[in-house]
């Protein structure tokens, strides 16, 4: 569904303050494009720049998701929108690493952000309180020419100077101790940074091959299978139905095709590396935050967009199984590996074999190790028999608490050794629950 917005003039005067000059806007784009969670993305760096830039000219009525679609990411300007959400998927990627950079960076004076339910971008002012000194307070005129001492009123010179003294070492005093403060602060911090808690000293152990490793990371997850109804097959219903369908459900909305319903196949065509499933995409949030937290650089391939050269050259984080083609040849040789289209099994004992159910409520994954894979780098896999497995590794290999938890049961010098840990989930509203360990194998 694509969202209403507000005429040009009022979108401008909502998203553009006067008082923010629209060079400063830029100058605080253009440091955001280059920042760590962004110089990875190309896709998020054009999706902001076009946002940013419609805004600061007043058309923020162009920015509907299927005008984004086509003139961002090149659809065509009638493509369906519920069958390829890429604008709403790279919008919450750009609202995402917009927030984990004003997280890590200082940013400039000017904060943007693109609000959930809009692609409107909103420019902010931040303020910045600047640290009041104290100063010692000046002497009036009755202190640098006291009154004559005439009884009970007079004030005795030494008083007078005692107190100018008090006042002007108090504001040193306090600064003295926000001075220890800070230092205590930092030296807290630095002890932390070189002597992490045994949770981090494991969970970096286990993602040392990849976070030690100098080259760039590859992220990679294939697309999905997908058929989508031809224009000529869809411009055929409409006019085949009545009008009054169309404005009542919207021209994004499925096509009915009720038991019997025949389709030629020249009314397919598929969609191929375009489609990539929710559980995905949030297995490759969760992963993108564990490599900017530490700085890595990263890049994020889909579909057909790889090659086996690539693997070769750069340690590499696999997402997903069945629509992850390397992920199967890399796992074929290993002791946990994909039976099918819905199990996983051991080929040690095949009778421990673990299905998953047909809409995946309960779901398995497997999440891998594999220090010299057969492209001769270091992999980490975290794929599901279907989508909840995969987020659900996902979520399980980037939290420190559960791999921490889980290599105390790993005999020792696990450190340097290949890892394969075979989890189950259930899911509630296409949301993965918290994964438990079913088998794990270290060799």
């Amino acid at each position: 569904m694509e969202h209403a917005v507000e005429s040009d003039e009022t979108s401008r005067q909502m998203s553009v303050p006067q008082e923010i000059p629209a060079s400063r806007i830029q100058e605080a784009l253009a440091e955001i494009l280059i920042s760590v969670p962004f110089r990875s993305s190309n896709q998020s760096q054009q999706l902001l720049r076009y946002i940013v830039d419609k805004t600061l000219s007043g058309h923020a009525g162009l920015l509907k998701e299927r005008v984004i679609g086509a003139e961002v990411f090149g659809r065509r300007p009638d493509y369906d929108t519920n069958a390829d959400p890429i604008v709403r998927a790279r919008a919450a990627e750009v609202r995402k690493r917009l927030a984990l950079y004003y997280q890590t960076e200082h940013g400039r004076s000017v904060r943007i952000s693109v609000p959930h339910g809009s692609f409107r971008a909103i420019f902010e002012q931040i303020e910045r309180n600047p640290v009041q000194l104290p100063s010692a307070p000046s002497p009036g005129p009755e202190l640098s020419e006291p009154p004559a001492e005439t009884g009970a009123s007079a004030i005795p010179r030494d008083v007078i100077g005692h107190d100018l003294k008090q006042a002007s070492a108090e504001p040193r005093v306090r600064w003295w101790w926000i001075a220890i403060a800070a230092s205590v602060v930092i030296l807290i911090w630095a002890i932390q940074q070189n002597f992490p808690s045994p949770q981090v000293r494991a969970f970096n152990q286990f993602w040392s091959p990849v976070l030690d490793n100098p080259h760039r990371v590859l992220i990679y997850v294939g697309g999905n299978a997908v058929y989508q109804l031809s224009p000529s097959y869809l411009d055929e219903y409409y006019r085949e139905h009545p009008r009054s369908h169309s404005e009542e459900m919207g021209f994004e909305s499925y096509i009915p095709l009720p038991p019997g319903t025949k389709i030629d196949a020249q009314d397919l065509y598929p969609a191929k590396d375009i489609f990539v499933t929710i559980g995905d995409v949030a297995a490759i949030t969760k992963i993108e935050a564990v490599l900017v937290r530490r700085n890595r650089q990263f890049d994020i391939r889909y579909g057909g967009d790889i090659a086996y050269g690539d693997l070769r050259e750069s340690p590499t984080i696999l997402v997903g199984a069945h629509n992850n083609s390397w992920t199967l040849t890399m796992t074929e040789n290993l002791r946990y590996v994909f039976d099918g289209r819905s199990a996983i099994v051991d080929r040690s004992d095949p009778r421990k074999r673990w299905s998953s159910s047909a809409d995946f409520a309960e779901d398995y994954a497997i999440v891998s190790r594999v220090l010299n894979s057969q492209a001769g780098t270091s992999v980490i896999i975290a794929a599901g028999v279907g989508y909840p497995g995969t987020q659900a590794a996902a979520e399980f290999v980037t939290n420190p608490q559960s791999v921490s938890a889980l290599v105390k049961s790993f005999p020792k010098g696990w450190e340097k050794k290949n890892i394969q840990i075979v989890l189950h989930t259930t899911a509630t509203n296409q949301r993965a629950g918290a994964p438990d360990v079913v088998a794990t194998y270290c060799w």
